[in-house]
């Protein structure tokens, strides 16, 4: 569990270690703000057009080797962006979005796969996980940036951590070997799943036909609504409040920092509200969805306040992600289902993301201001969210598939 959750450290700093650094980056390659903004755009292009073939490669080798390619793709990835000029930040960018596609789906396999019966609280602490980076990076950028200049305040997250990641994975599961310690495996929950486990729980049992799925689709509108909204405030979120608050970029990045920082305690909400206090799904992300919204809302309606805005944005959205993938761990019937649906929940939601920073930044732009933007993003999330609490209250079962489909 342990190496899992470390892992998960880097499967989204690499892309939010950008967001305070844009100005210094625009500076040095002479960047407008749209194409600043493919900076994040196009991990999430990648999200969405790759995570079909990563779904087939953790299909074909496995979620303990698949991960490898993950950390590796990571660590080369970060070198390409930051030390091969403009070129490389592009390919070095695409090269991140794809190994994270892998990892966007193995965690959630492995989750499924290994502790099911814990599903809430791990899938929890992934997602903390992976905001406690994401808060730190956003906030150190710009200190570590005046003394090392951004290519290596870009870099060090995904080179460092990224291969520190990849030898402990290695050490708990060596590529070629089956053993390295059943014992050790066991203990970090990295064991592969027996062949009955991979395509389906009961013998002889039919693949369903999850395409045609009612609530497939309306998590397919939620995440994407969840995914175009929170790439879009991890972009411009620095920059907005440098512009409205009057705050230099190194206080700009801490202060939006608080956003990633609160999403490390939100994921944490979801357990308590579906555990002791017993709220149903539709209730518990109808909560989460109205603090979501108050994060664009607070900002227009009140900027002056966005300490507030940010704390109580930032716990809901990463409430949000883990109500969402926990609704997946438990509707779905085995681990293959669950990588099914996952892919086509990501694909739908990262491709659609991909056009956020994008959109936001050529928005500001042409008017020179963040109230339309912050507008876009409201009405974005409005959509998801109605569609997050239906999906909540579906209670629809798919069709029985009349073959099994090869992949996702």
């Amino acid at each position: 569990m342990g190496v899992l959750l470390f892992a998960a450290t880097v499967l989204r700093a690499p892309i939010a270690v950008v967001a305070p650094l844009v100005s210094d980056i625009q500076a040095d390659l002479h960047l407008d703000a749209p194409t600043a903004g493919l900076l994040t755009s196009i991990p999430a292009l990648c999200f969405g057009l790759l995570t079909p073939a990563a779904s087939w490669l953790l299909g074909r080798v496995g979620i303990n080797h698949g991960m490898l390619y993950c950390l590796g793709g990571i660590v080369v990835g970060s070198v390409v962006r930051s030390f091969a000029g403009l070129a490389g930040l592009l390919a070095g960018t695409v090269v991140i979005g794809a190994a994270l596609a892998i990892g966007n789906i193995a965690v959630p396999m492995l989750i499924g796969r290994q502790f099911r019966h814990r599903a809430a609280l791990l899938m929890s602490a992934y997602s903390a996980s992976v905001n406690i980076m994401v808060a730190f990076v956003t906030a150190t950028a710009v200190p570590i940036a005046l003394v090392t200049g951004w290519r290596w305040a870009s870099a060090w997250v995904g080179v460092l951590v990224g291969a520190m990641a990849l030898v402990l994975w290695i050490v708990v599961y060596p590529p070629g070997v089956r053993g390295a310690s059943a014992k050790v495996r066991r203990l970090a929950g990295l064991e592969e799943a027996a062949p009955s486990m991979t395509r389906g729980s009961r013998a002889g049992a039919p693949v369903r036909a999850i395409g045609r799925w009612r609530f497939v689709w309306l998590l397919q509108i939620a995440f994407a609504g969840h995914t175009v909204s929170y790439f879009s405030m991890t972009a411009w979120l620095p920059l907005a409040l440098a512009d409205e608050q009057g705050l230099g970029a190194a206080g700009a990045g801490v202060a939006s920092s608080v956003f990633q920082a609160a999403g490390i305690i939100g994921p944490f909400l979801v357990p308590v509200l579906v555990g002791p206090l017993r709220w149903s799904q539709p209730r518990t992300l109808g909560v989460i969805a109205a603090g979501w919204l108050m994060l664009p809302l607070g900002l227009l309606a009140a900027p002056g306040w966005w300490l507030l805005w940010t704390t109580v944005g930032g716990l809901a959205q990463g409430a949000f992600f883990t109500a969402l993938f926990l609704s997946v761990v438990l509707r779905s019937r085995d681990v293959d289902e669950n990588r099914r649906i996952t892919t086509r929940v990501q694909v739908a939601g990262y491709t659609a993301a991909a056009t956020g920073p994008v959109l936001a930044g050529l928005i500001y732009e042409r008017t020179s201001g963040w109230t339309i933007p912050f507008a876009f993003v409201l009405g974005v999330l409005a959509v998801g969210s109605v569609a997050a609490v239906a999906s909540a209250r579906d209670r629809s079962e798919p069709a029985d598939a009349e073959q099994p489909p090869a992949q996702a």
